[in-house]
């Protein structure tokens, strides 16, 4: 690099940065960096508290201790962390069409979401409700749930292939029709 025609601070900073550069090289060929060259030496924090408990604990071992107590006291009740899960793979239609019903059915309980499925409108919702039933199903019998009280996740919708299928146009040529797939996932959880 020629530092001559730049300024003196830009110099400055491209000759800091490079040999920053340099040593982090440097540090990886060897493969050790401060912490583990630390702990190859015995100079671990921990190692040194076990060994001699009189010395005293720093200041900054009381407030990891204080936050891990306030922590444990704030905690949330358990909640089942099971889940069924259901696939629908390769289906024919768009993805955002789907993702439509979808967002209006995710949170829902089994019961809601089965009821507004079947007053919707839309196309989608028959495969939607497919997934469902399967979703409940693997919930039955692979968990042992309780459908009633069962509620929808998670639930999404990717994209799958794109079938591209020849269309005649005008004065003989050709255009490429699009038509899409997805995948539906689903998960159920009992409340």
């Amino acid at each position: 690099m020629n530092y001559h025609k730049m300024g003196t601070t830009v110099a400055r900073r491209a000759k800091s940065s490079a040999a920053a550069r340099v040593g982090v090289r440097a540090q990886a060929r060897t493969g050790l960096n401060a912490t583990s060259q630390r702990q190859t030496l015995g100079v671990n924090q921990n190692q040194n508290l076990v060994q001699n408990p009189t010395t005293k604990r720093s200041t900054n071992f009381a407030l990891e201790a204080a936050a891990s107590d306030v922590v444990e006291a704030v905690e949330a009740p358990e909640v089942s962390d099971r889940e069924a899960v259901a696939y629908l793979r390769n289906l024919r239609g768009s993805p955002n069409k789907v993702r439509r019903v979808l967002d209006a059915i995710r949170g829902m309980s089994y019961e809601d979401a089965l009821m507004a499925l079947e007053f919707m409108p839309y196309r989608a919702c028959d495969d939607i409700l497919k997934v469902l039933y399967s979703a409940a199903a693997n919930a039955k019998h692979n968990y042992g749930m309780n459908k009633s009280k069962l509620y929808i996740s998670r639930c999404w919708c990717d994209e799958g292939k794109m079938i591209k299928r020849p269309v005649a146009r005008a004065r003989g040529r050709s255009d490429v029709r699009k038509k899409p797939g997805c995948h539906i996932t689903m998960f159920v959880k009992e409340k």
